[in-house]
């Protein structure tokens, strides 16, 4: 296995991260990364308590890899060519560039 940091964090953190998304109306109102970071924890949260993952003893690795390997599930069930692998590494490589402008050219978040 990987050396990840995210497998030491309990999956519980999820929720806690995505408190931040209580009270808010739809759609929610994004105005820093932080607020993406709650709205991705409050997605992977209801996930993770859909499938039984909500447990301390689950890790947000173990949360991030199902739900990753559920998406190439969905892509493979959404391309009727069969390359649902392909779509899925293009739609990466899509939010890779997404990210990387939204922490700017030097790593840090904006704002």
């Amino acid at each position: 296995m990987k050396n990840n940091t995210l497998n030491g964090i309990p999956a519980t953190v999820l929720e806690t991260m995505a408190g931040r998304m209580n009270g808010q109306t739809e759609p929610v109102k994004i105005r820093s990364n932080d607020d993406l970071v709650a709205l991705t924890a409050d997605v992977l949260w209801v996930f993770a308590c859909k499938t039984g993952l909500n447990r301390e003893s689950e890790s947000v690795d173990t949360i991030i890899t199902d739900f990753l390997a559920n998406l190439l599930h969905l892509c493979g069930q959404c391309d009727p060519d069969g390359a649902g692998i392909e779509c899925f590494n293009g739609l990466l490589e899509t939010a890779k560039m997404h990210y990387e402008q939204e922490c700017g050219d030097n790593g840090e978040e904006l704002v």
